[in-house]
C-alpha cells in the first residue's frame, strides 16, 4: 500500500515537473509549493519583481492560508472588491484556476465570474495558483474533464504563458493582451 502512494506522488511530480518545464518555455514561471507555504511564496514573487498592489478574490483557499493578510504585511495593497475599478491600476491579479495541461503548461479558467477574466488579463504580473491534483498530463485529457462539467460554466479560457503577438510588423511582442509575466504556482498537497 505504501509503495502504490509513493509510485502515485512520484508520478504526479513528473507530471508538474513537465507542467513547469512547458510553462517556462512560453515564458512563464512555475513554482511548486505545499499549502503552507502558498502565501508566503505569492507574497516573494510580489516583492521581488515590484509589484505593490494586486487583485484578489477571496476564495476559500485563500482565505485558510490567509493571503490578504500575508500580503498586506509585505506592503502590498491588496483589492478583493471593485474589480473592474482596481484592475486596471493594480500591478498585480491572483486567480485560483481550475485545471492545468502538463503537455502544454496551460491553465483552465472555467468560471462564469467576470472579475477573474479581468484579474489574469489586466495586470503587469498575473499569479494562477493550481490545486496538483487538477492537473491532467494532455490537451486531449482536458477536453475529457470539461465535457463531464455538469453545468457548464459561461467561461472557459486557456491561459498559456504572457500574452505575447507577432502580429506588429512580425516582431513578437509581449504584453499586448495580457500580463507582461506569469507564474503559475502548483499546490502539491490539495
Amino acid at each position: 500500500m505504501k509503495m502504490r502512494g509513493h509510485k502515485y506522488m512520484e508520478g504526479k511530480m513528473e507530471l508538474f515537473d513537465t507542467f513547469a518545464q512547458n510553462l517556462e518555455s512560453v515564458n512563464g514561471t512555475c513554482y511548486k509549493v505545499s499549502k503552507n507555504d502558498l502565501a508566503e511564496t505569492v507574497a516573494k514573487i510580489y516583492k521581488d519583481n515590484a509589484i505593490a498592489s494586486t487583485c484578489m478574490l477571496e476564495t476559500d483557499l485563500a482565505k485558510e492560508i490567509g493571503l490578504s493578510d500575508c500580503l498586506k504585511a509585505n506592503g502590498i495593497t491588496v483589492h478583493t472588491d471593485h474589480i473592474r475599478l482596481n484592475s486596471e491600476t493594480d500591478k498585480g491579479g491572483i486567480t485560483e484556476v481550475a485545471y492545468g495541461i502538463a503537455e502544454l503548461g496551460s491553465v483552465i479558467q472555467a468560471s462564469d465570474n467576470v472579475d477573474t477574466r479581468l484579474m489574469a488579463i489586466m495586470p503587469d504580473y498575473y499569479i494562477g495558483i493550481v490545486k496538483g491534483s487538477t492537473i491532467v498530463k494532455t490537451y486531449d485529457d482536458m477536453f475529457d474533464v470539461l465535457a463531464e462539467l455538469k453545468p457548464f460554466p459561461k467561461y472557459v479560457g486557456f491561459i498559456t504563458g504572457p500574452s505575447r503577438t507577432a502580429d506588429i510588423e512580425c516582431v513578437g511582442t509581449v504584453g499586448v493582451h495580457g500580463p507582461l509575466q506569469m507564474s503559475i504556482i502548483i499546490v502539491t498537497d490539495l
